[in-house]
């Protein structure tokens, strides 16, 4: 067997093209906070300023969570009801906002289908929700990032979270203090 000479064994490297990096997406700012206070500002500004629209997209955000598709596909049959069933939840109504959601309906003739119609019958866009909400919000002197579809989502979920964090300490209290008439060492 020949032996080859070692500068004829070696491999010339071809110099490696560095790959394409796809630029890395940084996630935006998390929504700022959005106060009960600052939210019941909000409601009184749209009703000053005759944004109905605004006014029962932000009470929808804040009183189920729905998101900004689940709202512009809300329909007249839905809200008789009062569940919007999706995918993977079921969002209940509360009474009143189906009540305004229903007068809003028949003021502008929509009586099946998509509650959220333009005066031509098409659907609603999110930016004309948007827009609504950010002249609101500007008016009434907030921070528009703290009034976006997902900030008064956040102030659903808190209220919430605080409300059934109350109501569980409350029912504990109760159960304690019947185990305690019922079964207590002094009975």
């Amino acid at each position: 067997m020949q032996e080859i000479p070692r500068s004829q064994n070696q491999i010339r490297q071809r110099p490696v093209k560095q790959a394409q990096r796809e630029p890395v997406s940084i996630p935006g700012p998390a929504p700022k906070e959005l106060t009960r206070d600052q939210y019941l500002a909000l409601l009184k500004m749209a009703r000053n300023m005759r944004k109905v629209l605004a006014y029962l997209a932000m009470r929808a955000f804040v009183s189920t969570g729905i998101q900004q598709q689940e709202l512009l596909a809300l329909t007249v049959e839905e809200v008789q009801t009062g569940e919007i069933r999706t995918a993977d939840r079921v969002i209940h109504l509360p009474d009143s906002l189906r009540e305004e959601l229903l007068a809003y309906a028949r003021r502008n003739g929509v009586s099946g289908g998509a509650i959220f119609v333009s005066k031509s019958g098409v659907p609603t866009s999110l930016i004309t929700v948007r827009d609504q909400i950010r002249d609101v919000s500007r008016a009434a002197g907030i921070d528009d990032g703290a009034t976006c579809a997902r900030a008064l989502q956040n102030l659903y979920k808190t209220t919430r979270a605080g409300l059934m964090a109350e109501t569980v300490q409350r029912l504990m209290m109760e159960l304690l203090e019947k185990e305690q008439a019922a079964h207590g060492w002094e009975n």
